[in-house]
């Protein structure tokens, strides 16, 4: 991924898409559950992973 002083500099190739994974963090951060992990196995953990990720999806739906 390019830095963003590269994004501005080079506006012939595609530039970088850094605020989307920003962005998305940031909307994990959301969920307790998933800032501070208390689950112990990682396939708990993982279910609520994507148990947020289709509330962001729904969210951004309706």
């Amino acid at each position: 991924m390019r830095s963003r002083g590269e994004e501005v500099r080079d506006r012939w190739r595609t530039p970088a898409r850094r605020w989307v994974v920003e962005r998305t963090f940031a909307w994990l951060k959301g969920f307790r559950s998933l800032r501070t992990r208390y689950c112990c196995y990682l396939v708990n953990f993982m279910g609520l992973f994507y148990l947020a990720l289709a509330c962001i999806l729904w969210r951004k739906l309706v």
